[in-house]
């Protein structure tokens, strides 16, 4: 019994008045131990006994921090005066409360957020403006955003557009044209309690400062208005900004921050600024996202710095078990919402963004012009509107036909890594070369090792012509002890084997496959001008041999494909070469000059003027012979 806590019982009065005072900060041993006082001005804390020596402190916004040692415990309630600061009508620095206050509404999150998915519908706008603020394009849409329980901080949830509208006030035939991807996600994104952004996660407490500012209300209610930012001479910290934690639950209720300069640096999207605001809202006992702002200023490659804006508003929340989306409704990060398939609807467009009242969405959206403008553009007037007739539902601004743009919105290139099938036995190699009438010859020797498996690489390029069957043109290269160049060309077809889930393609394919497999052998001096091997010209002060095998065959495929994204797929593919051509080769190349001017040329073996001897007997055939089974896995990435 000497080993339990003892109980502090207490209660905060205002000096002059005597009157209590609610909601002050009352911690122990620096806020180790730490609560706060209710309606009456009392507090309960139960004190181990490691901390029975510590001091006590009590502070709140526009007082005097009180310190004092803890009494003889257990006794009497304590009775504690807090007189006015002078302070009070300026910041108050009480790093070390206010560091309790955000560590409070951090634990309090599971009391605070849903612990339960949740749906929320929203609108969603979003602009891409000249220096000058004329907008290139102006998107707007229906959003149903899927949120895992808060204590989930590492699952941002899913996104899926039910309905948009878009206008594209971007020159046609605009060669380039840069699109932000990822838009909606800001409802993820700037959730800054359900993913504990760096300035409330505990373990980025101690890069950053912060202080209790004026002000005691937002939305209404009383709050601690606490502003961070970096501390001196730290360059871990990527924001700064403040926040608003309730006073009787410590809720966050909203915060509005920017990054600094630090964090711009380490942001994967380079920006010359990025500031957001967001707000949650109550409802059913708990608070959930109400709106997220977001602008970013960029400086890009090509054009003039851009200002991207964006801006979410919830209109309904549904706090029912709702199920995940299937893979194909969800919105993917690299999706530009501007070119997404929804179709318009302004019948459904009206019956849905009627659930605020228009004077909330002119607030929490674009200015009213702006508003009027996009209006103009989508809903243009028809010829039964002017006959006094009930207008239909408005069409979808056509954009001018882009040609090149369809073109390349086809395309796909990816990279893959495999096992050539090459079997290798261990010999030793005399090489001898001394082309008739020039002074130039060479002798060399090299060492073949025994191999069970040689590395291949490829660089794919692929053109659909239609969603299934596509055009493939590739280069591949062989390396470890041997190397080499190839091409393949061919066509392939996928078929999606699971369409109401995430896309597991079936592939089979068939190409035309040409490739080098060969052994360098070292580089000689060329005492000839006007050296000329097979009709090319050769006339560099160095020239390099090299044994090698050309191998042409069909190459048929089967495989697999697990798309990770709608820009990205995963692919393991089984090859079968069926050989239609084999030559052994001695290939001559030059290796000094200007590298996009050098010539090789190639002899067939046997050749009067190429003396060949495997382990010390003259022959024509090399060491290493290609087999069938051809293995690779890879990544193909889609332009659109």
């Amino acid at each position: 019994m000497s080993q339990a806590p003892a109980v502090l019982r207490g209660q905060v009065v205002d000096a002059e008045t005597h009157q209590p005072i609610p909601n002050a900060q009352v911690g122990v041993a620096d806020n180790r131990l730490g609560t706060s006082t209710n309606d009456d001005g009392r507090f309960v804390l139960a004190i181990p006994p490691a901390y029975q020596q510590a001091r006590l402190e009590v502070a709140l916004l526009g007082y005097r921090k009180h310190s004092q040692a803890l009494p003889p415990l257990p006794g009497p309630e304590l009775r504690i005066e807090l007189r006015i600061s002078p302070a009070a009508l300026g910041e108050v620095q009480v790093t070390a409360s206010v560091v309790g206050i955000v560590r409070e509404a951090v634990a309090r999150i599971p009391r605070n957020y849903p612990v339960r998915p949740t749906q929320l519908t929203g609108f969603y706008r979003e602009s891409d403006n000249e220096p000058d603020g004329r907008p290139r394009y102006l998107v707007e849409g229906l959003l149903t955003v899927f949120k895992p329980g808060y204590q989930q901080r590492g699952d941002d949830g899913e996104i899926r557009i039910q309905q948009s509208r878009k206008v594209d006030l971007r020159p046609a035939g605009q060669l380039v044209r840069i699109d932000w991807a990822g838009g909606p996600f800001i409802t993820q994104y700037g959730d800054f309690v359900h993913r504990r952004a760096q300035f409330i996660d505990l373990k980025h407490l101690r890069d950053y400062d912060y202080r209790l500012a004026p002000g005691s209300s937002y939305a209404g209610r009383p709050v601690f208005v606490v502003v961070f930012g970096p501390r001196a001479g730290n360059r871990r910290a990527d924001f700064a900004g403040q926040m608003y934690i309730d006073q009787d639950t410590y809720a966050f209720l909203g915060a509005e921050w920017h990054y600094t300069a630090a964090g711009l640096g380490r942001s994967p999207n380079r920006a010359d600024s990025r500031s957001l605001r967001v707000a949650y809202q109550p409802y059913a006992g708990r608070w959930h996202l109400k709106t997220v702002w977001w602008q970013t200023r960029a400086r890009l490659p090509i054009g003039p710095p851009l200002n991207y804006f964006g801006e979410f508003l919830t209109t309904a929340i549904d706090t029912a078990q709702a199920a995940r989306p299937d893979y194909v409704e969800r919105a993917q990060y690299h999706d530009v919402f501007l070119r997404n398939a929804v179709a318009y609807d302004s019948a459904f467009w009206q019956g849905t963004t009627t659930l605020l009242p228009p004077e909330s969405l002119r607030k929490a959206l674009l200015d009213q012009q702006r508003q009027q403008r996009a209006d103009s553009l989508f809903r243009p007037t028809t010829p039964s509107a002017a006959a006094g007739t009930a207008p239909g539902p408005a069409e979808p601004t056509q954009q001018p036909d882009n040609p090149l743009g369809r073109f390349f919105s086809r395309f796909r290139y990816g990279a893959s890594v495999g096992a050539w099938p090459l079997a290798v036995a261990r010999a030793e190699l005399a090489v001898a070369y001394a082309p008739a009438g020039y002074r130039f010859g060479a002798q060399t020797t090299a060492l073949i090792t025994d191999q069970a498996l040689t590395g291949w690489s490829r660089v794919e390029y692929q053109y659909e012509l239609t969603r299934e069957l596509t055009v493939t043109l590739a280069t591949q290269y062989v390396f470890r002890q041997f190397s080499g160049r190839g091409w393949a060309a061919g066509l392939s077809y996928q078929h999606n084997l699971r369409p109401r889930h995430r896309p597991l393609y079936g592939r089979v394919g068939l190409a035309y496959t040409c490739q080098t497999v060969g052994r360098q052998l070292g580089t000689f001096t060329n005492p000839d001008d006007g050296l000329r091997v097979a009709g090319t010209n050769l006339g560099a002060d160095r020239l390099s041999l090299r044994l090698q095998t050309q191998a042409d065959a069909l190459q048929p495929t089967l495989g697999l494909g697990l798309e990770l994204s709608h820009k990205f797929e995963l692919v393991a593919d089984a090859s079968y070469l069926l050989p239609l051509r084999t030559r052994t080769q001695l290939e001559i190349a030059e290796e000094s000059g200007f590298f996009l001017t050098r010539s090789s040329a190639t002899v067939d073996l046997p050749a009067a003027d190429v003396s060949l001897r495997v382990n010390g007997q003259p022959g024509s055939t090399l060491p290493w012979r290609q087999q069938h089974w051809l293995l690779s896995v890879g990544l193909l990435y889609r332009l659109r």
